[in-house]
């Protein structure tokens, strides 16, 4: 993934955790258009941007449909999380239209500016194949992430709000709605009680 900002060098995973609940929020909520085809998931967070990463790729194809969405954030504001919730929400509707449209999209191939909920972010699409990347990468003997040392460090990521799991709410993206550890969390509730049932 390469980054819409020049400045954007150092830079962190979004956490494990979170990036498994988004990918099993939208395994669930496209469940019918994703038989036969695999998802994944991927971001970063920057100084001043956050990236992130959905794939389809179709069982038995090298290829994957790739869609990047970027959104500012500033480390001042803490706004990191609600920025990330943000970046899902863009993915979730790209997803939406992308299956309604036969899997066809108009999402440029360079990053280019829209307008999503009075905020602006950019789009883009490719079809790299992740995997390939990596393994392309271990061939010619580079270290997996070889921009290791330009990662976040734990106090970073501490300023940006992100270094407990605990702390990760995933109740705010407003397309997905799952249940949360919190136990005034009403959807959890409902759940409890169709699992008794």
């Amino acid at each position: 993934m390469k980054p819409r900002k020049k400045e954007s060098k150092k830079w962190s995973q979004i956490p494990p955790e979170l990036s498994k609940q988004i990918k099993e929020v939208f395994e669930e909520n496209f469940k019918a258009q994703l038989v036969g085809k695999n998802l994944s998931v991927d971001g970063r967070i920057y100084p001043t941007e956050i990236l992130m990463r959905l794939g389809i790729n179709s069982k038995g194809e090298l290829r994957y449909q790739n869609f990047e969405v970027s959104v500012d954030h500033s480390p001042d504001e803490q706004n990191t999380l609600t920025q990330i919730h943000l970046a899902v929400d863009v993915i979730a509707s790209i997803l939406f239209d992308f299956f309604e449209n036969e899997e066809a999209h108009e999402i440029p191939l360079v990053w280019g500016e829209f307008p999503f909920e009075k905020q602006k972010i950019w789009l883009q699409s490719n079809s790299e194949n992740p995997q390939l990347e990596a393994e392309a990468d271990k061939l010619l003997g580079l270290e997996p992430n070889d921009e290791s040392l330009l990662k976040e460090t734990e106090q970073d990521m501490e300023e940006f709000g992100l270094l407990d799991d605990e702390a990760v709410d995933t109740s705010k993206p407003k397309i997905f709605r799952v249940p949360t550890n919190n136990e005034n969390d009403t959807l959890r509730k409902k759940k409890k009680k169709e699992d008794m049932h």
